[in-house]
């Protein structure tokens, strides 16, 4: 159960930024078209520098420089910029001092969208009409990490937290044992908090445990837990993780050789080997 003061910490937390009201609002019109939405980015400066840094970055190795909000909705697709401006403003919005987790804001940045990215490709050959839900529940479910960050800084708890996770200590035990709660937990009551869909919220906090999942949700669950467990903070897409993803695949009961090839893959985009 989470504790009282992250409760607390989340029932105070701001209203979802401007950009992302005005951006579900618009994306609820079927007529909606590359100018509105781009109209509606290019009011938050920040989160436009954010866009294109992050897509002229090598992680998405484009040939040509993206220089416009328009271009890059062109070339992605409108329900793709929509998830990382959605990411990008509720970043921005939080403190993102992630020292207690081992990492900097720009590494979560780069986990959030390898998690993603897996987790699409997952789903793509399972279920391929998921892949436009599970993109943003797989950008957005290590958001919790921010406010448990927060909280052990506040509480002078996040040297020997860090500590404990460096040791090999599994990290949603060493989170239980200081916050009463895990990301996925975390997460969820986030989310909830800004009225997100009460099946996103779910699902999230399903992936802990997803055989326990509703069977609506379970195999999004199942891919968001591998997708956690191999990209995951202390070392992601390392040996050692993609192992524990592809076990993670034989005890949900679905074939992994697939699931070994989209691993080979990230682990060597992630060290910049493709």
């Amino acid at each position: 159960m989470i504790n009282s003061k992250l409760v607390e910490r989340i029932s105070s937390l701001p209203p979802l930024p401007q950009t992302v009201v005005e951006i579900e609002k618009a994306y609820a019109d079927p007529n909606v078209n590359i100018k509105k939405v781009g109209s509606i980015v290019e009011k938050d400066p920040m989160v436009v520098a954010d866009l294109l840094k992050l897509l002229n970055s090598a992680f998405y190795g484009l040939k040509k420089e993206i220089t416009s909000i328009e271009q890059a909705i062109s070339l992605l697709g409108m329900k793709s910029v929509k998830d990382l401006v959605i990411n990008l403003s509720m970043r921005n919005m939080l403190r993102t001092n992630l020292s207690p987790y081992g990492i900097s804001s720009e590494t979560f940045a780069k986990i959030s969208q390898f998690q993603s990215l897996l987790s699409q490709e997952w789903i793509k050959r399972l279920s391929p009409q998921k892949v436009e839900k599970i993109r943003l529940m797989a950008l957005l479910q290590e958001i919790g990490k921010i406010v448990i960050a927060d909280e052990l800084l506040r509480e002078g708890e996040d040297a020997t937290f860090k500590a404990e996770l460096e040791a090999g200590w599994d990290i949603r035990e060493i989170e239980r044992n200081y916050i009463g709660a895990t990301t996925a937990e975390v997460s969820a009551a986030m989310l909830s908090h800004w009225d997100f869909s009460s099946m996103m919220c779910d699902t999230i906090r399903w992936s802990d445990t997803p055989n326990q999942a509703d069977v609506r949700a379970r195999e999004d669950a199942w891919a968001l837990r591998i997708a956690a467990e191999a990209v995951n903070v202390r070392n992601p897409l390392s040996e050692k993780s993609c192992k524990r993803a592809l076990n993670l695949a034989i005890k949900s009961g679905f074939e992994q050789e697939f699931l070994k090839e989209i691993l080979e893959t990230l682990a060597k985009r992630w060290n910049g080997r493709a």
